[in-house]
């Protein structure tokens, strides 16, 4: 039988026992979003931090100038979650919008704390992963603003090419900070290349 897809997120980065899994699934709540759903929007305290099953999803927030600005896609075994925001119960300044339909397994601060509390490998994981996440989105965020639009869009179809087939041309371009017609120029580069 398959390992459960939070037991292997969680196992690698700790050594949390299948035996405590069960109990531990216990603190995670279900949801099902139907594409372009929210999980979460702008000026809400989310309840929940979402580790993502099944689906894509991108989070986004809106700029000065009312564009939307992407700052990641969350595919399977990603968390997309505000735990700032949560912790402090302070509004989010981000949205979490699901581009396809979307299983998530949704934890409330209450039961962060407590599976740091009755799980140690929890903690163990939740120390190293969420850094490593934070990290990884500031790292991209600093890419997108010093690399050109052809280099950000191979690295993109290099590092995670499912997103190149699952994601609107607009979203990636919106990512990206670039235009559609620029990836479509890039993309007849490629073509012409081959």
């Amino acid at each position: 039988m398959d390992k459960h897809p939070l037991l292997v997120s969680l196992q690698e980065y700790s050594n949390f026992s299948e035996e405590d899994f069960p109990e531990f699934l216990k603190l995670f709540v279900p949801f099902h979003l139907k594409k372009n759903e929210f999980f979460y929007r702008e000026g809400e305290i989310p309840k929940y931090s979402p580790f993502i099953l099944k689906g894509c999803m991108r989070k986004f927030f809106i700029n000065e100038d009312g564009d939307e600005q992407i700052v990641f896609f969350a595919e399977e075994n990603w968390f997309a979650g505000e735990v700032q925001c949560m912790r402090l119960q302070t509004k989010t300044e981000m949205y979490l919008q699901a581009l396809e339909d979307c299983e998530i397994l949704g934890i409330t601060m209450e039961n962060v704390e407590y599976a740091m509390q009755h799980f140690p490998e929890y903690r163990r994981f939740f120390d190293f992963r969420y850094p490593f996440d934070h990290n990884r989105i500031i790292q991209e965020g600093t890419r997108l603003k010093n690399d050109t639009p052809e280099s950000l869009y191979l690295r993109l179809m290099k590092n995670r090419p499912s997103l190149i087939l699952r994601v609107p041309q607009h979203y990636i371009a919106q990512y990206l900070g670039i235009r559609t017609e620029t990836i479509s120029r890039i993309k007849q580069k490629i073509n012409a290349a081959d």
